[in-house]
């Protein structure tokens, strides 16, 4: 369900290390290569990645993970994994497939246990090739996207916006121009608990109160019609059956306010709204 209006969405490589010309003549070391020349690594030439692979690994990763990391590895809910060092420092799906298969319960990052080594080095190929894409593409100037108005910016934020009853330029917010990008600022603005970088996603907090009067809080990992699921404060994962308003369920959403602004705010107060923050160095 897509809880926010329609707007356009903000859109690392590694760098190889290439052989630079000789200043003068050097002598002659081992291999007849000059003493103290840079070696080109094999692989700096060109891809050794088998595009066979990718393509399986593309079919594995998309259903298993792109709806949390994007389609394209990009980013969505979850990190951009080009910028990732778990998959930058991987070789031929090792260390990426040992990661996978142990997950991140505290990120909400499932196992995949069942993965196999052939699955994980396939996986690994694909997204290295998306890493060469992202290398090859031309460097994207990060203030393009601010093209709105700083002074009326401070004033959504500070008015109808509403956003000073939670955070402070002086506060929360001071330096948050410096700290985060343009493109980190707007995506936090559309998606609050999503979006590549920018501060920690803070978790909505609920309360189950059983029918005995039992108060039972925690951080909400699900919750539907039928049951809700919480991590209490000793690290118990906790899920209780649901009927109707038994028992009875309060859910206290950090980002509320951000979801209620959504219903006023245009495209307009999103780019007013951006250059405003950027100008909080």
């Amino acid at each position: 369900m897509n809880l926010f209006p329609s707007r356009v969405l903000p859109t690392l490589g590694l760098c190889l290390l290439a052989s630079c010309p000789a200043v003068g003549q050097q002598p002659a070391g081992r291999g007849g290569q000059p003493r103290g020349a840079v070696q080109e690594r094999p692989d700096a030439a060109q891809s050794t990645i088998d595009p066979a692979s990718v393509e399986r690994g593309q079919q594995t990763y998309r259903p298993s993970c792109g709806f949390c990391h994007g389609i394209d590895a990009r980013g969505a809910a979850g990190p951009d994994l080009a910028r990732s060092l778990v998959v930058l420092n991987d070789a031929g799906g090792k260390e990426l497939g040992a990661f996978l298969k142990s997950g991140r319960a505290d990120a909400g990052m499932p196992a995949f246990a069942t993965l196999s080594a052939e699955e994980a080095s396939d996986i690994s190929a694909f997204l290295h090739a998306k890493i060469e894409e992202s290398r090859a593409r031309r460097p994207m100037d990060l203030n393009a996207i601010v093209v709105g108005s700083a002074a009326e910016g401070a004033v959504f934020f500070n008015g109808e916006g509403k956003c000073s009853t939670c955070h402070n330029p002086t506060g929360d917010f001071k330096g948050i121009g410096a700290r985060y990008d343009p493109f980190v600022l707007q995506g936090r603005i559309i998606n609050p608990r999503g979006g590549r970088g920018g501060p920690p996603i803070r978790p909505s907090i609920v309360r189950v109160t059983l029918p005995s009067g039992r108060i039972i809080a925690g951080r909400l990992i699900a919750v539907n019609d039928f049951s809700v699921t919480l991590v209490d404060g000793t690290g118990a994962r906790l899920t209780f059956v649901r009927d109707n308003e038994i028992p009875k369920v309060e859910i206290t959403d950090p980002y509320q306010a951000h979801l209620d602004n959504f219903l006023k705010m245009t495209d307009k107060h999103m780019h007013d709204l951006t250059a405003y923050l950027v100008t909080l160095k």
